[in-house]
């Protein structure tokens, strides 16, 4: 009898868990070859100029920005699983660290508004104008944008220290020069057991040599730098949750040439 009581007591802790999720949809942007085409050429032939990140992350984005998700799409194949396992909860408040155009939103669909509050920050301005649409079409009245840098802790317009359940950084940290900052700064917002969740390209020990360095290489034409050191981070300053290594593809390029992506999830480590 006690087991039976036992049992239920876990059914309907479970469920009202559950309960408390916020849903997640399909997110599946349409393409076309002629888009995917003018993506391509955007990234074969971008110049990358100027002077700060900023001016160069917005040269190499401003004839792409409105195409981004389509193609992106499916080639970030992290981002699904990250959003599907972070675990949002109704009332969260959320902060999207490089959240670009806004995407990862489009995962919760309506549910969006079960956020407390949402804030994208980004630095690119013809993304953020990308995002800025999409809140509007969808009105999101919770989901505010923060143009600036991510590693400033000063940046006007993040919430307060310690008020945050939530951060996420998908396929930003590669971009960031000085990503430790980044993470010390997700970290400060984030209140007491608050979850962190990234995922991105990386290096794996599983890898050739050979093969590392041909997509480090690779990448960095795009000021994307590959590297093992963010997850040895990552886990030295946040409990571990979830921590995988996997392989995706990119459109158009044959199967066998696939980067391995990490897909982390941590949590803030309490203190007295």
């Amino acid at each position: 009898m006690s087991f039976k009581l036992f049992s239920l007591y876990k059914l309907l802790k479970l469920n009202k868990n559950n309960e408390k999720k916020i849903k997640t949809v399909d997110y599946n942007p349409s393409y076309s070859f002629y888009t995917d085409l003018q993506v391509l050429y955007a990234l074969w032939f971008a110049k990358i100029k100027g002077n700060t990140h900023q001016e160069k992350l917005e040269s190499f984005y401003n004839k792409q920005a409105s195409l981004y998700d389509s193609y992106r799409s499916r080639m970030l194949h992290g981002r699904q699983p990250l959003i599907s396992e972070m675990s949002a909860k109704k009332n969260d408040v959320w902060v999207d660290f490089g959240g670009g155009t806004g995407s990862n939103l489009e995962f919760f669909g309506k549910n969006v508004t079960d956020f407390k509050q949402v804030t994208i920050v980004d630095i690119t301005p013809s993304l953020v104008e990308v995002a800025k649409e999409r809140i509007a079409k969808n009105n999101w009245s919770n989901v505010n944008i923060v143009v600036g840098d991510v590693t400033d802790q000063h940046l006007s317009g993040l919430p307060k220290e310690g008020t945050v359940d939530l951060i996420t950084i998908s396929y930003a940290l590669t971009m960031i020069p000085n990503w430790k900052d980044a993470l010390v700064n997700a970290k400060r917002l984030l209140k007491p057991n608050g979850r962190i969740a990234i995922c991105d390209f990386t290096v794996d020990s599983s890898q050739w040599c050979i093969s590392q360095r041909f997509w480090k290489k690779l990448f960095s034409f795009d000021n994307v730098i590959l590297n093992k050191e963010h997850i040895v981070f990552l886990q030295d300053n946040f409990k571990c949750v979830k921590h995988d290594v996997n392989y995706g593809t990119f459109p158009y390029v044959p199967g066998v040439f696939k980067c391995p992506y990490y897909v982390f999830i941590g949590k803030k480590i309490e203190t007295k």
